[in-house]
């Protein structure tokens, strides 16, 4: 029991390790020898226990998408459910836009995994359908259904494109954060979470029933 405990210790550091270290140098900038370093372990750790730095960066991504994942589709069957058909349009959107945005900006992990992000962009290494799979699939299958429920009228590639617009926009909100904050005070630019994602959720919901007839 004690090898086990110390070997999952180990891994549970490279984990952490990486997490820190992907997010502020990418994939490419980061060594082997940086990351056993920093989770104070010998040089062959990393292919220990995940066959390679490749395969160890594959795991912290996903490790936190499976979080984000869960937690989203967690948040928004709540309220669904709650609310069953006195469901509200703007009930759906806020849930799905404070599940999406919060994660990812109140919270280290969240912010790193963010960054990770900004270099996949640069650099793509994760397998886009197993993103894709893994991460929007499950999200939009639960969101979707509801959404075209409410609004028959909306044909159903027209139904996904709303939702996908709604995401647009918390993906702006979340990548600009930094430059609003640079401003901050600036009435011009003002940055306020909560208030972005209301008038997130006003601005597409006024969209969808307009295009709902």
């Amino acid at each position: 029991m004690a090898k086990n405990a110390e070997n999952e210790d180990v891994r549970q550091r490279l984990l952490d390790a990486g997490e820190e270290l992907f997010s502020e140098y990418g994939f490419n900038g980061t060594s082997t020898r940086l990351l056993t370093k920093k989770a104070e372990c010998n040089l062959a750790s990393v292919n220990y226990y995940f066959s390679g730095k490749y395969e160890l960066y594959l795991e912290v991504i996903r490790k936190r998408m499976k979080y984000l994942r869960d937690l989203r589709v967690e948040r928004i069957s709540e309220v669904i459910a709650a609310k069953g058909e006195k469901l509200q349009l703007e009930e759906l959107l806020r849930v799905f836009a404070e599940s999406f945005v919060e994660p990812l900006m109140q919270d280290a992990s969240g912010r790193r995994f963010k960054k990770m992000l900004r270099w996949e962009m640069l650099n793509p290494k994760f397998p886009v359908q197993e993103f894709i799979d893994g991460m929007i699939k499950p999200v939009m299958q639960l969101v979707v259904p509801v959404l075209k429920k409410m609004y028959p009228g909306l044909p159903d590639n027209k139904t996904v494109l709303c939702v996908v617009s709604v995401v647009s926009q918390l993906l702006h909100t979340i990548q600009m954060e930094e430059i609003f904050l640079e401003v901050k005070g600036d009435k011009f630019m003002p940055f306020d979470i909560q208030q972005h994602i209301e008038h997130i959720v006003e601005f597409s919901s006024a969209a969808i029933k307009g295009m709902s007839g």
